[in-house]
């Protein structure tokens, strides 16, 4: 069952895996953490998790290849904490379906296809303890990694995959959530994901930007607000474009570039966004500062990052201070319902609660 599906999956199988080759599903997620998260199969001691994938977010030109594990990777949402190791006893199924994902419906067994095979276990599986995202994060751990002991050969159709914990009785753990992305319904209206901490101040608090409203459409205005200023500080915020591949420059880093090399100090700061656009405010006597940023009307598919910083003359060499940034997808992210999540506890054949279309767990196929 997904946590708002505000946190995300993990196993771990110990011993390197031998692929040769790996890709991230959904792709947007490569560089990127996931909007979501969710409970199976670590939280939950005994239960289920069917995923259904369309071939859409699947590599190109991926029938023929042969996938020889996984790995599922931990939540970096804001607030998550370190993760205890823990050992479950895990299976893998995996097979093809010749409908879409968003045809999932709420019988296990009605789920799985014809030419369903077991990929691993029923064995035991330890995973390791993980750490709460850090300054610099901007994906999580790949806590659970898992080589099938059947390598599943790909087919043309809906990639099929089913998760089952077996250490009955049925108990909830309160951690180990795995990285996912849900868009409700499939309604996929832009993605929206913050990176790094905003550890990067002189202050006790962080220096915090989240987004209050609005979603990356073309055109919208995203509601922003910067916390962890000091009381009546200048506020910097800036925008750029496509993040993760602008080059360095004079007034960018790189993608979690920092600091260090400029001042020692700042070592843990880390830049998120390319200096492209910018705008100036004061902040609140409480050290809050609110503006908003329009998404540009020919944006669509548009890739940006957005971040901010507050003048801090304690700093006598870069006199700033920095905080997380959000990574900005208009529009559409391009998972939409190209992927389903059922969730079946304990033993149960059908789900107390219906198809998750549009969610999964964030994969990392081998092939």
């Amino acid at each position: 069952m997904p946590k708002q599906l505000w946190m995300t999956l993990g196993l771990c199988v110990g011993g390197a895996l031998s692929a040769q080759t790996t890709a991230t599903v959904p792709p947007i997620c490569e560089f990127l953490p996931g909007n979501a998260a969710v409970s199976m199969p670590l939280r939950w001691s005994q239960g289920f998790l069917q995923v259904f994938v369309d071939d859409d977010l699947l590599p190109p030109n991926f029938v023929g290849e042969t996938i020889t594990g996984l790995r599922l990777r931990r939540s970096t949402l804001p607030g998550d904490v370190d993760y205890a190791a823990l050992t479950r006893t895990l299976t893998v199924r995996g097979g093809f379906l010749p409908f879409p994902a968003a045809q999932m419906v709420g019988g296990r067994i009605a789920n799985q296809p014809a030419n369903m095979q077991t990929l691993f276990g029923p064995a035991p599986v330890t995973v390791a303890a993980t750490t709460a995202p850090a300054a610099g994060t901007s994906v999580g751990q790949e806590f659970v990694q898992i080589t099938f002991t059947q390598p599943l050969q790909v087919v043309a159709g809906t990639l099929f995959l089913e998760f089952e914990a077996s250490d009955g009785p049925l108990s909830i753990e309160v951690d180990n959530w795995v990285d996912a992305v849900w868009f409700p319904d499939g309604d996929d209206t832009g993605y929206l994901v913050s990176v790094g901490d905003g550890s990067c101040t002189t202050r006790a608090a962080p220096t915090e930007l989240r987004w209050l409203d609005g979603e990356p459409l073309n055109g919208e205005d995203i509601d922003m607000q910067v916390t962890g200023v000091a009381p009546g500080g200048l506020v910097l915020a800036w925008v750029g474009i496509d993040p993760v591949a602008a080059p360095p420059g004079p007034t960018y880093t790189g993608w979690n570039g920092t600091f260090g090399p400029a001042d020692p100090a700042m070592s843990e700061c880390y830049m998120w966004a390319p200096f492209e656009a910018s705008w100036f405010g004061v902040a609140d006597p409480a050290g809050v500062f609110g503006t908003s940023f329009t998404m540009p009307s020919a944006a669509v598919g548009l890739r940006l990052g957005v971040q901010a910083g507050w003048l801090d003359l304690s700093r006598p060499v870069v006199p700033l201070s920095f905080s997380n940034g959000l990574q900005l997808v208009c529009n559409s992210a391009g998972v939409q319902n190209h992927c389903s999540s059922m969730f079946f506890p304990g033993t149960a054949l059908s789900s107390p609660w219906g198809p998750y279309r549009g969610q999964m767990p964030v994969l990392v196929l081998d092939y």
